[in-house]
């Protein structure tokens, strides 16, 4: 009896410890299944002055939850949540439907795409010069590309993915040489120094200075891979 009891006993913890394991799992099974990885990019934002005691280059940090909700993709500020929207986010919103727009034949992307700035002040005093950079940004982050951490670009976004041309290029080739950058995508036909028109360093910064006509061409220098 009492072997009969001991195994009854037994098999009773064996059911228990079974069930546990089958429920553990079950659990590890769903979590995996709703849990999704986010994707963090960090884009560069060109700007026209950079002090010597400036801490940090102006960025927008992105990250996508890679979530199944909402969908289609939202484009949300990450402190905050609420939607990027209204006035002086006409550019953000242009470069974010071109890109989400450019991959719609290979990626539909959905959940949330949250947008933080390392910088204050109006978003029209740098504006639509960002439009390319965060283009490329939102494109490379969505496509899970990374971004080389030696170049920045400055230029508007046309319609058709030409890069539309800036002001100021020279005051921004000084500004990223003295943020560390070691090449500068600019609009072509705006490398303001007249020795070359399609390459160059410039003397008096010691950045390579490059002009580019589209985003896929900028992509591909910025990230190593063709879009």
């Amino acid at each position: 009896m009492r072997v009969h009891t001991f195994f009854s006993r037994s098999g009773t913890v064996s059911r228990i410890v079974a069930l546990s394991a089958l429920s553990l799992l079950s659990c590890i099974a769903f979590l995996s299944s709703t849990a999704h990885a986010s994707r963090t990019l960090v884009v560069p934002i060109s700007v026209t002055t950079y002090t010597d005691n400036q801490t940090g280059f102006p960025t927008f940090v992105m990250k996508w939850d890679e979530g199944a909700q909402p969908d289609p993709l939202s484009l949300r500020w990450g402190r905050s949540q609420v939607p990027v929207r209204g006035t002086g986010m006409t550019s953000i919103q242009r470069a974010f439907q071109f890109a989400v727009t450019r991959l719609s034949s290979s990626v539909r992307p959905t959940g949330t795409l949250s947008l933080y700035a390392t910088f204050t002040g109006p978003l029209s005093e740098q504006g639509s010069t960002a439009e390319a950079a965060l283009a490329i940004g939102f494109i490379a982050l969505l496509k899970g590309d990374q971004l080389k951490r030696d170049i920045t670009i400055t230029g508007t976004l046309e319609g058709d993915g030409r890069i539309g041309q800036v002001d100021q290029v020279a005051e921004k080739t000084t500004a990223a040489a003295r943020a560390g950058y070691h090449v500068l995508l600019v609009p072509r036909g705006q490398f303001y120094a007249p020795r070359m028109n399609r390459v160059s360093w410039t003397a008096e910064s010691n950045v390579l200075v490059r002009e580019v006509d589209t985003i896929e061409e900028a992509y591909e220098i910025m990230t190593g891979k063709k879009l």
